[in-house]
């Protein structure tokens, strides 16, 4: 029987609200408990942008906000970046464990999402102007963040875990890719990716896709191997008519299956899970899957509806490995 590899997207809810370390302890815990291969720490420190313009010059985080401050820059001390100081924690506690068959992953705000939501903050609560950029869509914001984040997402890599960049920017429509296709793939192909290896580098894009972005734009990030998307969510349902196992094998592209989506009211059970791999294994072709994983993160949702995320997608992603 071939067993599908178990991850999750990244984001957790907190814990333990009295201690950062303890909460980040009882994720890893979580995701053993329930037989994930690919675990996360959770990310328990700050949100998705909070992370990035805590640590990068020309971005600032205050009062909750992350706005940007002059021109965006590589970290000046790599090791400032608090999520290198999460895989030593996590991997000590795997250690201690002994549990020595699992790899971990974290995410990197890509450069669209990172951009965008810090350009919009600087213009709309007036926290400060756009520094060097003439707009939100000036092209040199996104190049500067991209380059930004370069140095990060080599270092991680060399820690030996996996990389996952996430731009649900895509689907929320943050910027023209139609217009601004040949920018957004020298963004992400020649200033961010360059030399990271693409067996262990992952692309999240969260809600609808769309025939042209997945096959203009996504498809073609080069040092990118897994593509991954959402199948369960009620936006996200036609995703799956999207995709092309042609396309994904002609980019030489896997999959990352989102199965079950911690945001709907009911949480779907693990026969609609089943389902999902049974129709995305006969869209795509079962080796054409990489990861099963839930839609997307689970940070806005309960710590116990989060555990039951977990458990429905482990049961659904068992009973289909029963069939096979």
């Amino acid at each position: 029987m071939k067993r599908l590899i178990r991850t999750v997207v990244g984001s957790f809810p907190n814990f333990d609200v009295n201690d950062i370390e303890s909460s980040i302890l009882k994720i890893i815990d979580l995701q053993l408990k329930y037989g994930f291969d690919v675990i996360s720490p959770g990310e328990q420190r700050y949100d998705m942008i909070a992370y990035f313009s805590e640590v990068l010059p020309g971005l600032k985080h205050k009062d909750n906000r992350s706005y940007i401050t002059g021109e965006i820059k590589s970290p000046i001390e790599l090791s400032a970046f608090s999520k290198f100081h999460d895989i030593e924690l996590v991997k000590n506690y795997l250690k201690q464990r002994e549990e020595t068959n699992n790899k971990i992953k974290i995410t990197i705000t890509g450069p669209i999402t990172l951009g965008f939501t810090c350009a919009t903050t600087s213009v709309s609560y007036g926290k400060g102007n756009l520094g060097p950029y003439s707009s939100i869509i000036d092209v040199a914001l996104y190049a500067d963040v991209s380059t930004a984040l370069k140095p990060i997402a080599e270092e991680l890599q060399k820690r030996d875990v996996l990389v996952q960049i996430d731009e649900p920017g895509f689907g929320a429509g943050y910027i023209n890719y139609r217009k601004f296709s040949k920018e957004i793939l020298q963004w992400i192909n020649e200033y961010l990716t360059p030399e990271l290896k693409s067996e262990n580098t992952i692309m999240h894009v969260c809600g609808r896709l769309t025939k042209s972005l997945f096959e203009d734009i996504i498809v073609k990030f080069e040092n990118i191997g897994t593509l991954s998307f959402a199948f369960d969510g009620f936006i996200e349902k036609d995703n799956i008519n999207i995709i092309s196992r042609k396309v994904m094998e002609d980019h030489g592209k896997k999959l990352g299956l989102g199965c079950i989506s911690g945001a709907n009211a009911v949480l779907s059970d693990p026969e609609t899970v089943k389902a999902h791999i049974a129709v995305a294994v006969e869209k795509i072709g079962l080796d054409n899957i990489k990861f099963i994983h839930p839609d997307c993160g689970l940070k806005v949702i309960s710590p116990e509806k989060a555990e039951m995320v977990l458990k429905n997608m482990v049961e659904g992603v068992q009973l289909f490995e029963e069939t096979i």
